[in-house]
């Protein structure tokens, strides 16, 4: 049986994922994973790698809130 957990403080987060712009969907790591990190600096290193695994797609950066326990 669950109970629901109320006053549990959240943080919030922001994620960078590699999006295609034309079809909406994340790019996938080996691991069947959205490519997705916690700073711009790795989203720029995960987006030339993107890019060099899909040079036909149109890629971009998103910017995503989360917020998560802690």
């Amino acid at each position: 049986m669950t109970v629901p957990v109320f006053n549990v403080p959240k943080k919030e987060i922001y994620l960078y994922r590699i999006k295609d712009e034309e079809s909406g969907e994340y790019c996938k790591n080996h691991n069947n994973e959205p490519c997705e990190c916690g700073t711009k600096e790795w989203a720029n290193f995960l987006f030339d790698n993107c890019k060099s695994k899909y040079p036909d797609k149109k890629l971009i950066i998103v910017r995503e809130k989360y917020y998560v326990k802690r």
